[in-house]
């Protein structure tokens, strides 16, 4: 039995991955709240808008299970936002930072908490976070996008150099999804043409069914952070185990 800390496990990719975790006990870590029922062990709901709340209950979610209780724990960061979809010259603070508060901070602090908790636990310890192909290459009107995934990226090569240095024991990599039909590719369907000259693009993925299914994406993410090798690489692709 592992304990699976979880993002985003009310919908989309969050929600699929939980169930491909049937025989696991899932901490649920969402905005919205979540029932405790199947595999669902505890539920916690913040939003990850807010630091202050995401400082303070960080701490409580990892201290919820006992490390005694398991030789397995993972923590699968999938919660994220594209918003805003706006050119640079259109972009203002608020929308810049709640998006790197989402995509960067949230999962960042998460880390952070799981690797403090932890630190001693002699068992398996596995940390994912879905990344995007943004992160690789420029995208017009996905600056804050590209930008904070490459960021979230370059938090898991630093995590890496530093688990051989303290010793943690900890196998990190980030996981490139592909293109979802999730609520995030409705907010990109109706983003403004001026602002994002790919619209018409992301549409037709709809009308032509080329968008993977969440429970696709979800069976790779689990076979890859279930890897016997997990860690040998710090980046998957969805396309390599779909």
């Amino acid at each position: 039995m592992k304990y699976v800390f979880l993002t985003g496990t009310n919908r989309g990719l969050g929600e699929a991955t939980a169930k491909m975790f049937k025989d696991s006990k899932i901490i649920s870590i969402t905005r919205s709240s979540v029932e405790e029922k199947g595999n669902i062990h505890k539920a916690f709901s913040v939003d990850f808008n807010d630091t202050d709340a995401m400082e303070q209950f960080v701490p409580e979610i990892f201290n919820s299970v006992d490390p005694d209780e398991t030789d397995e724990v993972y923590l699968l960061n999938i919660a994220g936002i594209v918003d805003p979809v706006k050119a640079v010259s259109n972009l203002s603070a608020e929308d810049m930072v709640t998006n790197y508060k989402v995509n960067v901070v949230a999962p960042t602090l998460l880390i952070q908490g799981f690797v403090n908790r932890f630190k001693n636990f002699g068992g398996e310890k596995r940390i994912v976070t879905v990344t995007s192909g943004a992160a690789r290459g420029p995208v017009e009107g996905w600056s804050v996008y590209c930008s904070s995934k490459a960021a979230v990226n370059m938090v898991h090569s630093v995590l890496n150099k530093e688990n051989v240095h303290q010793g943690n024991n900890i196998k990190s990599a980030v996981f490139y999804p592909g293109v979802i039909d999730t609520g995030m590719q409705e907010v990109i369907r109706a983003s403004d043409i001026k602002e994002f000259p790919n619209v018409d693009r992301f549409k037709e993925y709809k009308e032509t069914n080329k968008l993977a299914k969440a429970e696709d994406v979800a069976a790779a993410l689990h076979k890859v952070v279930t890897l016997e090798e997990f860690g040998s690489e710090e980046s998957y692709d969805v396309k390599d185990y779909i």
